[in-house]
C-alpha cells in the first residue's frame, strides 16, 4: 500500500495524539510497529493507517488527528464496553448473548493473554460474543466464559441461535432485476454479522444466486448482490462499500466478499 506516512511514524504520531488526548491514561510504544499499548492492552493501527492511507485527496496533520479522534473515540467505548456487570451463571445470560462482528484492530491482546473470546472471519475483522442487557452491553470475556463454565463452541452456537430467534420483524429488502440486490439496514447492531445466518444466506442465495457478493463495510449495514449484475453495479456497490468503511460509525471493512448459501465466505479478488 503506497503510502507517504510509514508505519514508525504513524505509530508515533498516533502515540503523541493519544497521549494529548487522553492525559489520564498511560501510553507506550508496542513491541511492533502497527501497536500501542495501554496498560495490559494492545490498540492496533493497521486498519486506522489504512483507512488515512487510501483517502483521496491526501488527509494533512488536522484531517489525520480527526479521523484518529474518531476512530480512537470508537475504540474507548468498547473498551469501556467489555467491563459490563455480568452475571455470575450462564443460566442467566444464555438467552442475551449474541456473535458481534469486530475490527480486529480495536482489542489486541497483551503479552498473548486472552481478553476477548473471538474468531477470525475475514482480513481485518474477528467474530466477537456479547452480552446484550436491558441497561448494558459488552463483549463477552474469556475471565466471563471460564466463570460461566461454558465451552466455547457452546458460547458461539448459542449466540448464533440467539439471533436467529431475534428475527422478528426484520426481513431482507431489494430489488429485482436488471440488477439484483438485498440489504439489511435495521439499525440493531446486528446488521452486518446477520450474514452468518443461515436462513439470511439461503434466502440470499435464492434470489442472487449462489454464490454472491456482499459487503459488511460497518456494524449497521450488509448489502448483498448478485454476481451476474453489471459492472457499473459492481463498481458502485463496492465504491459505496469503501466510503461507508471510511465515513460510517463502528467501521468494519471495505472488502467485497464472496458467500455461499453453505457458510463458505471468502474475500472475492
Amino acid at each position: 500500500m503506497a503510502c507517504d506516512i510509514s508505519p514508525i511514524q504513524f505509530q508515533s504520531e498516533a502515540l503523541a495524539f493519544l497521549k494529548k488526548e487522553y492525559p489520564k491514561q498511560q501510553f507506550a510504544l508496542g513491541q511492533s510497529v502497527d501497536v500501542i499499548r495501554m496498560g495490559e492492552t494492545e490498540l492496533g493501527l493497521q486498519n486506522l493507517r489504512s483507512k488515512i492511507c487510501q483517502a483521496n485527496p491526501p488527509l494533512n496533520g488536522p484531517l489525520r488527528q480527526q479521523e484518529m479522534r474518531a476512530h480512537f473515540k470508537a475504540m474507548m467505548q468498547l473498551l469501556k464496553e467489555r467491563e459490563p456487570k455480568v452475571p455470575h451463571t450462564w443460566s442467566e445470560v444464555k438467552g442475551t448473548v449474541y456473535p458481534q462482528l469486530m475490527p480486529s484492530d480495536y482489542l489486541r491482546s497483551f503479552n498473548e493473554g486472552r481478553i476477548l473470546i473471538t474468531r477470525s472471519f475475514v482480513p481485518g475483522v474477528e467474530l466477537a460474543v456479547v452480552l446484550d442487557g436491558k441497561d448494558s452491553y459488552g463483549y463477552v470475556r474469556e475471565k466471563d466464559r471460564i466463570r460461566w463454565k461454558v465451552s466455547e463452541n457452546e458460547l458461539f452456537k448459542t449466540a448464533m441461535k440467539n439471533l436467529d430467534e431475534k428475527k422478528g420483524g426484520t426481513k431482507l429488502q431489494g430489488g429485482g432485476d436488471p440488477e439484483r440486490f438485498l440489504a439489511f439496514e435495521e439499525k440493531d447492531g446486528y446488521d452486518a454479522v446477520r450474514i452468518l445466518v443461515p436462513w439470511v444466506r439461503q434466502e440470499a442465495a435464492k434470489f442472487l444466486g449462489d454464490p454472491f457478493f456482499a459487503l459488511v463495510p460497518n456494524r449497521d449495514f450488509l448489502i448483498m448482490w448478485s454476481t451476474k449484475n453489471s459492472t457499473k453495479f459492481q463498481n458502485f456497490a463496492k465504491a459505496k462499500g469503501a466510503e461507508d468503511f471510511k465515513s460510517q460509525p463502528y467501521p468494519l471493512s471495505p472488502l467485497t466478499l464472496r458467500v455461499w448459501a453453505n457458510g463458505r465466505i471468502e474475500v472475492a479478488p
